[in-house]
């Protein structure tokens, strides 16, 4: 059974320099197979290469990395497509210019420049199931006992892998579960908290900005019945997808959006931090560090309040 991805860091503070509003969760979570997940936990470096492009990069020959999933096992196999990092098989006709394919692509360099990460080679293979029982069946074979997804993200010692059924909202999906396979291929040892919320910011169409009416309504919601409160040391000490509740996927955006869209200070802070784990998965986490620049009387939770409220449309 697949164990779920996600490390918190606990180290102390260093000289700083500086899915949903549906009521069920998300249908994304970082999977890793039984096999590599002691490595992986255990050692970045245990994982896959994580190579910046380079101009002399093939993105022709992405298709011939060894994978641990094959057509016989009932993957999609009818077509396939490169586009940039990413490597789409579909068990349907699908047109390279298709346009979920040109915005995937894209999402790349979104993702890249927003975060200040460099941008990987490693392949990211996507299988799209036009069919849900063939795409269930293939779940229930390769992952027992994990429960029914639209879409997921899986991570093994040599893959980046997103498997999805074609419906109605498979842009959503496959944005959302494509920002995961960007972002392992060069943070493998990003935290939970921060690995949704990054994914939840970038499953939105561009042209929104990474405004999530959905979860700004839910949260403005559980605010008003005094039922949530932000608690950002609460977000790091997830350690299991299986512990994530709506309240989780839908703050967990809320905090990203923050230090992504308030202040040139706080981007970079995330920037910062996100290349520090890059190197060290053990760094001191982001509470600490805002703490330290945002000063230490500050009360994160109201700041957090006070900037979902700045989101909330006026009543009409």
């Amino acid at each position: 059974m697949p164990a779920l991805a996600g490390m918190t860091a606990t180290a102390s503070i260093p000289a700083l320099n500086s899915h949903r509003a549906q009521p069920t969760p998300r249908p994304a979570s970082s999977l890793m197979t039984p096999l590599v997940v002691c490595l992986i936990l255990c050692s970045a470096a245990a994982g896959c290469a994580h190579l910046a492009a380079a101009p002399d990069w093939n993105a022709a020959a992405l298709h011939k990395v060894p994978l641990p999933w094959s057509a016989a096992d009932g993957l999609p196999s009818r077509a396939e497509i490169v586009a940039g990092q990413l490597v789409i098989h579909a068990d349907f006709p699908l047109a390279e210019q298709h346009r979920i394919v040109r915005e995937l692509e894209s999402l790349r360099a979104d993702v890249s420049q927003q975060l200040g990460l460099p941008i990987s080679d490693e392949p990211v293979h996507l299988y799209l199931f036009e069919n849900k029982q063939r795409y269930d069946d293939f779940a229930a074979r390769q992952f027992p006992g994990f429960p029914s997804r639209r879409a997921f993200f899986v991570e093994t010692d040599t893959t980046l892998s997103v498997f999805a059924v074609w419906q109605d909202r498979i842009a959503e999906d496959l944005r959302h579960e494509t920002t995961h396979g960007y972002v392992h291929a060069v943070v493998p040892m990003i935290p939970l908290w921060l690995d949704e919320g990054i994914a939840e910011y970038f499953e939105l169409p561009r042209s929104e900005h990474g405004v999530h009416a959905a979860h700004v309504a839910y949260l403005s919601g559980r605010l008003l019945e005094g039922t949530w409160r932000p608690d950002l040391d609460r977000m790091e000490a997830l350690a299991s997808a299986g512990e994530l509740s709506q309240d989780h996927y839908a703050e967990a955006w809320c905090w990203t959006h923050w230090l992504l869209n308030t202040t040139p200070q706080r981007r970079r802070l995330l920037q910062d931090y996100l290349t520090d784990v890059r190197r060290d998965g053990q760094t001191a986490p982001l509470s600490a560090r805002l703490r330290h620049t945002e000063g230490l009387g500050t009360d994160l939770a109201a700041t957090l309040r006070a900037h979902l409220e700045s989101l909330t449309p006026p009543p009409k």
